[in-house]
């Protein structure tokens, strides 16, 4: 069963004043309907929960809450995910390459991950070098 929504398509202008009536201030209109354009509001609205007055079901912004410290916030996690995500790529590289060199060195073989021998399960191993060479094949094809 479907769920139904009663909510209805408000253009960005419509919730610029839908904002500035619940009491949020906004410098410039035409930018902050740009920025809900592009970010969208419903992601951008996480960003304006701290600034409500409790209790926030009211949709009620606190004296002097502005969208540009919204914007603040926003723009601070994306930061932060871009930098958590640099580390968490550090991690998955070194992850990685302990796991090759290790079992490399163990099996005596720097091209186990083609020796079906090498793993627990061949079956498992089968299925799943035919889905990297399907896929190997498709990147091919869509580079062309």
């Amino acid at each position: 069963m479907m769920a139904r929504y009663s909510k209805t398509y408000s253009s960005p202008a419509q919730l610029v004043s839908l904002l500035q009536s619940r009491g949020l201030f906004i410098e410039n209109a035409t930018r902050t309907e740009n920025y809900l354009r592009h970010i969208g509001y419903y992601r951008f609205t996480a960003y304006l929960h701290p600034l409500l007055t409790t209790p926030k079901e009211n949709h009620v912004f606190k004296p002097a809450a502005t969208f540009n410290q919204a914007l603040d916030m926003y723009r601070f996690d994306r930061h932060l995910r871009l930098l958590m995500f640099n580390e968490i790529e550090k991690i998955e590289i070194a992850v990685r390459s302990a796991i090759v060199n290790i079992t490399s060195r163990e099996t005596g073989n720097p091209f186990w991950m083609t020796d079906p021998s090498c793993f627990y399960d061949a079956s498992t191993y089968a299925k799943t070098k035919l889905l990297i060479d399907s896929e190997l094949t498709k990147s091919r094809e869509n580079s062309l």
